[in-house]
């Protein structure tokens, strides 16, 4: 295994009028697997800051684990956090989130995220971050790459949640902005950024919007074959209770769309959308906390 030493930061120098005279959280994750024989094992580990990793020792049809870990314990304006993750050739690993990653209210500045995932050839990646949860006038631009081969196979997810119902929070005022990119072969197949500012509670009860959900998702699938789970993963969403959800597939990219009314729900239907797209592999234990 290799311990890499030089960071690389993906951001813009912050000022010091723009991060405030408190101390920012800063970290930055590197990780690296590749193929041994019929196992995948960690090649590449780079930990800096707030921005842990951990490698339970479980592994199933030879795929490996990984856990990503914000010991800051959240985010707020001026903290900024990167993590980049490596599946060279033949590689399959999945690296989930420890737990719901938290933004908090922000009094200057934006908490900026910068994730960038590369899939080698015949590659099985998964990324699977537990929910983010925007609390009052939290702010946070987010910005995801996904690099793979023609031949990779990669699985993603991204949820937002505003507020904990249960917890008697509600989200009125924020910013968020939050995109994807996934590039095939030095392609661009897929680009999609979502942009909220000011008063958000307002825009998101609108009905063209998400018709007063506080909780949303997206599931993306890229492979070959993605198109052959389609009609399994609109079964497994067709009769959701609590959430409204809708997927398609074209060019080997296979969507899925969630939204539902509190975290709770979005995440029982996220599970939902998940087995047929994971052929019914077990969840990463930190998901069932």
């Amino acid at each position: 295994m290799k311990a890499t030493s030089a960071a690389i930061s993906p951001f813009e120098p912050v000022s010091s009028s723009s991060a405030g005279l408190l101390p920012r959280a800063q970290g930055e994750l590197r990780l690296g697997f590749k193929r041994r024989g019929a196992l995948t094992v960690l090649d590449t580990l780079y930990q800096q800051g707030c921005a842990k990793a951990r490698l339970p020792n479980v592994e199933e049809n030879g795929w490996k684990s990984a856990v990503a870990i914000n010991t800051s314990g959240g985010l707020t304006g001026g903290d900024r956090l990167a993590i980049a993750v490596d599946w060279r050739q033949g590689a399959q690993a999945l690296v989930a989130g420890q737990a719901a990653e938290k933004i908090y209210r922000a009094s200057s500045g934006t908490a900026q995220v910068r994730t960038r995932l590369t899939v080698g050839a015949a590659a099985q990646a998964e990324w699977l971050p537990q929910e983010t949860i925007l609390f009052n006038n939290a702010a946070l631009d987010r910005d995801t790459i996904v690099t793979l081969m023609p031949d990779s196979r990669f699985l993603g997810i991204e949820a937002v949640v505003l507020g904990r119902e249960a917890m008697g929070e509600s989200v009125q005022q924020g910013s968020l902005r939050d995109a994807w990119r996934i590039h095939r072969g030095g392609r661009l197949i897929y680009a999609d950024v979502i942009s909220v500012h000011g008063d958000i509670a307002q825009r998101f009860a609108r009905t063209a919007i998400a018709g007063g959900a506080r909780a949303f998702a997206t599931i993306l699938h890229v492979a070959p074959d993605a198109e052959r789970k389609l009609e399994a993963v609109r079964a497994a969403i067709e009769e959701l209770e609590e959430a409204q959800a809708g997927a398609s597939c074209w060019d080997g990219l296979l969507a899925v769309r969630l939204v539902a009314r509190d975290g709770e729900a979005l995440l029982a239907a996220i599970r939902r959308a998940l087995e047929p797209l994971r052929e019914g592999r077990a969840l990463p234990r930190v998901w069932k906390c």
